[in-house]
Parts: structure tokens; C-alpha cells; sequence
């Protein structure tokens, strides 16, 4: 059953030049395991049922299910393997991704977003979009896909606003975590937080386990189980992943020549950079960086 899998820590990449992630998966992509990471997703399920895991909450889910998922909260959704059986529409799920701070560490501090700060603070716990509330969110969702950018940040904005509005019933998944609490099992460890800040700020040097060990205060034997028990991945797959991240954000923000950018991320040596990037993005950074190119030059001529 899904409530016995571990979840493991996901590290979302955002497209090119973007402070949110727009994504559609179809087919056997929908469903990749337990997991959890720091942006918040507003999950749209089409053409599918099944179970629903978030939190410690255990839920089945019939067509058009619609989701807003806190920060750092497990979950997962394991369909029914008939919906996946050829002869049937393809199931899909329409995801919008995006960070409590992506429109700046300020914005939600306004006193005109307290309710969408509040909001924000209560899908940590899950919530789930009743049917008076779909016919509110869906159209809106749904034009995200095909807008500009500016006029995706406001169709969001919307969404967020219709969310609060007490016209539209929202349903609690699970209301056995405190809203106090920042994350599930891990992220409200005080010593694994300690090892995500020195990674986050020294990303760029050169890294030991010894070294992130010591912080943590354990052994390098110790650190390294603790880390994966934790995180549901070693150290170095973590740090792998995030220098990725940070190179994808310097190469789609044309920051330096893609050479540089390697070293400038902590890799000892561009060939490593070079496999690892694609290794994880599934795209040389040239490819990238061209794809980063031609996405600026279509919103210039939009």
C-alpha cells in the first residue's frame, strides 16, 4: 500500500526564466512513488481514480480530482490499473508548481494576502477542491497552459484569491498535522535543516561527507544512513541535484558561458558536469541553453 512507502525528497526543476512550473503527465508518468519538496502543487487528476495519499491521509479519487498540496507534504497517487489499460483515454494530470516566495520573500507578508498566506499555511494538511469549487478553478487552471507568463502569474494569483473565498467549499485531507509544523518527518529536524542551509549556501565549493558529518555532528558512517533514512537518497545525489538546479537557473539566465557555469556549481571537472546534466535534465547544456534561447526569443515575439 502507498501509506507504507517511504517518501523520498524531490528536487523540482522550473523551466527556463520561470518562479513557477507548469507540467502535464500522462500515462504510467503520473505516478512515481511517495514524495515530497518545498513548492506547493495544485494537482488537477483527468480521466483516472485510485488512491490518493497525502500526509497520513489515505483517499479515493474519481475523475476531475483537484488538489492544492502544502510545502513539504508527502503524497502520492496510485491509479487503478484498468485506467491505465489500452483502449481507454489516457489518464493525465494537469500541475502547477510553485514556491511560497515566488513572487518574492516580501509579498506574502502584505496585509492584503493574509488570507492567501493563511491558505498557503493550510495545505500543508491537504486540501481538496469540492465541486462547486472545480467549476471555479478548473477553466482558470486550464488557461494557464496556453497564456504568456505575466498572464499566467495573475490567472495563479486568481486561483489563490477564488481558494479564500468562503463561496467555495475546500475539504481538510488530513487534519492530524499541525499547521505549525514547516515539513513532514525530516524538515522539522533541526540537524538535517543545518546540513540543507550550508549545502544551499556552499553549493559552489567543494563538499565532503566529512565535512556535512560534522555539522550534523554524527560520524561519516552514520551521516550517510541518516541522510538516506531521512531524505530517501544519499548526500551527493542530493547535492548532484541541487548544483543541476542551480546551473540550470545561471544557464537560462545567461549568467556565463556554460563552461564556466560547471565550475561555478562545485563540479571538479566538466565532463562530470556535462554527464550529470544529462543525466538528470535529459539535455546537454547546450541543449539547454538553446532551449533557453528560442523560449525568450518566442515571448519576445508574443
Amino acid at each position: 500500500m502507498l501509506q507504507a512507502l517511504k517518501p523520498s525528497f524531490k528536487q523540482i526543476f522550473f523551466n527556463p526564466g520561470s518562479s513557477f512550473h507548469l507540467k502535464v503527465d500522462k500515462g504510467h508518468n503520473l505516478y512515481r512513488g511517495m514524495h515530497y519538496h518545498p513548492e506547493i502543487e495544485l494537482v488537477l487528476v483527468r480521466h483516472s481514480r485510485g488512491s490518493r495519499v497525502i500526509g497520513k491521509s489515505v483517499e479515493s479519487f474519481e475523475d476531475n480530482d483537484l488538489v492544492l498540496i502544502g510545502s513539504n507534504t508527502p503524497h502520492g497517487f496510485l491509479h487503478d490499473e484498468e485506467m491505465l489499460a489500452e483502449g481507454n483515454p489516457a489518464p493525465e494530470a494537469l500541475v502547477v508548481q510553485f514556491g511560497e516566495n515566488f513572487l518574492g520573500r516580501e509579498f506574502l507578508k502584505l496585509p492584503e494576502l493574509k488570507e492567501v498566506y493563511e491558505l498557503l499555511v493550510t495545505s500543508r494538511n491537504g486540501i481538496c477542491i469540492t465541486e462547486e469549487g472545480k467549476a471555479n478553478i478548473i477553466p482558470l487552471m486550464e488557461r494557464m497552459f496556453g497564456a504568456s507568463s505575466l498572464d499566467a502569474i495573475i490567472i495563479l494569483l486568481e486561483i489563490l484569491k477564488r481558494l479564500t473565498s468562503k463561496s467555495i467549499c475546500r475539504e481538510l485531507i488530513s487534519s492530524n498535522r499541525s499547521n505549525n509544523d514547516p515539513g513532514p518527518y525530516c524538515m522539522n529536524d533541526h540537524r538535517f535543516n543545518e546540513v540543507l542551509n550550508y549545502t544551499y549556501s556552499n553549493f559552489d565549493e567543494h563538499i565532503t561527507i566529512e565535512k556535512v558529518a560534522r555539522i550534523a555532528n554524527l560520524t561519516r558512517e552514520s551521516f550517510c544512513r541518516y541522510f538516506k533514512t531521512l531524505a530517501n537518497k544519499t548526500y551527493i545525489e542530493f547535492l548532484t541535484e541541487y548544483r543541476i538546479s542551480k546551473a540550470c537557473q545561471m544557464i537560462s539566465h545567461g549568467e556565463k558561458p556554460v563552461k564556466e557555469i560547471g565550475y561555478t556549481c562545485g563540479f571538479d571537472s566538466l565532463s562530470n558536469f556535462y554527464y550529470q546534466f544529462k543525466r538528470i535534465t535529459k539535455l546537454s547544456p547546450l541543449e539547454f541553453s538553446r532551449r533557453c534561447t528560442e523560449t525568450a526569443k518566442s515571448k519576445e515575439m508574443a
